[in-house]
């Protein structure tokens, strides 16, 4: 016995529905043919719905039965197959038909794309043109003709039900199985959710974590700036001239990860600190020496090639 429910197969003596419990109607007339064993059939009624599943049933059917009486396929406009393409194809359990629907946009836009750039003097035509086409075949064409695709489907399930087996119960059993709607569109919305959520998280953290270590690279070097200063600063209060370099200024420290090099020019003791990084790499700041109006040796932080975003507040063109 076939529910009409939920379409799970029962024993043909079975009151109620092993799966929902709903009341299974009595074998009378032709049903109870199309429950014998070996043979007899089924009115395509029957077949449809164990195709279709109890989702939505009756709509489908509706559908069904008009192409039946007209004897061919027409376009219907089926509004989830217009928001919602992929996922109803899937939800469907039309697999290598969801398949072609996800691949062929990517292969027609590479096509468009190599045609326009053959076709250089005709590009925005040839652009225009496939941009309609595009929209026409991807949007449009899907929810008015996805009634008659399904239905074809369907067909093709039941005749290869029919194919398999004489046995009228197990035709309907296997479609009962192989046919109905799949939560797999659920599970795929997910993951697409979620492969979407971290893309825009990585698309947030990476950016703000290149730019804390950037950061950090170019404060490290400022203080490695900062102690080179200081040595000439002693220097220069003791002897009360520049020294000709670091070294004699008796600055002597190892230079960390993120400075390439550290040098002084002996002529106006303006000290360079080059950088390592990926954003930074090869990139200098300045600290360059005045005097104030007590003689004291003063210093200023400057760069034309390191952004302002990453140099300490110091060293800023708008300090």
């Amino acid at each position: 016995m076939f529910c009409p429910k939920c379409g799970t197969s029962n024993d043909a003596a079975a009151t109620f529905c092993t799966a929902c419990g709903d009341v299974l109607p009595l074998p009378t007339g032709g049903f109870q043919k199309a429950q014998g064993m070996g043979g007899g059939s089924a009115d395509m009624g029957a077949y449809y719905k164990a195709a279709l599943g109890p989702k939505n049933q009756d709509y489908y059917l509706r559908q069904f039965a008009r192409f039946d009486a007209d004897g061919r396929v027409s376009a219907t406009w089926h509004w989830p197959a217009f928001f919602m393409t992929l996922w109803w194809l899937l939800y469907r359990k039309m697999w290598l038909v969801a398949l072609s629907y996800f691949i062929v946009p990517y292969l027609f836009l590479w096509l468009m794309g190599t045609i326009a750039g053959v076709a250089s003097g005709s590009a925005n035509i040839m652009g225009g043109a496939g941009y309609l086409l595009y929209w026409t075949g991807i949007v449009c064409l899907p929810p008015m003709y996805a009634n008659a695709l399904y239905y074809n489907h369907c067909k093709k399930r039941i005749s290869a039900a029919k194919a398999s087996t004489a046995d009228v119960q197990r035709q309907l059993g296997d479609l009962s199985g192989k046919g109905g709607t799949s939560n797999i569109a659920i599970i795929f919305l997910l993951v697409f959710v979620f492969i979407a959520l971290l893309g825009i998280v990585a698309a947030i953290a990476i950016p703000a974590y290149q730019d804390y270590t950037t950061k950090a690279r170019v404060a490290q070097a400022y203080e490695l700036g900062r102690s080179a200063a200081d040595s000439v600063t002693r220097y220069y209060n003791r002897n009360q001239g520049l020294p000709g370099d670091l070294g004699e200024a008796g600055f002597a420290a190892s230079l960390p990860p993120s400075v390439r090099e550290i040098t002084m020019n002996n002529q106006n003791g303006t000290l360079t600190v080059t950088m390592n990084g990926d954003v930074v790499g090869g990139k200098s700041f300045f600290l360059e020496p005045a005097l104030d109006e007590g003689g004291q040796l003063y210093w200023s932080c400057m760069s034309a090639e390191v952004r302002d975003r990453y140099l300490p507040q110091a060293c800023r063109q708008n300090n």
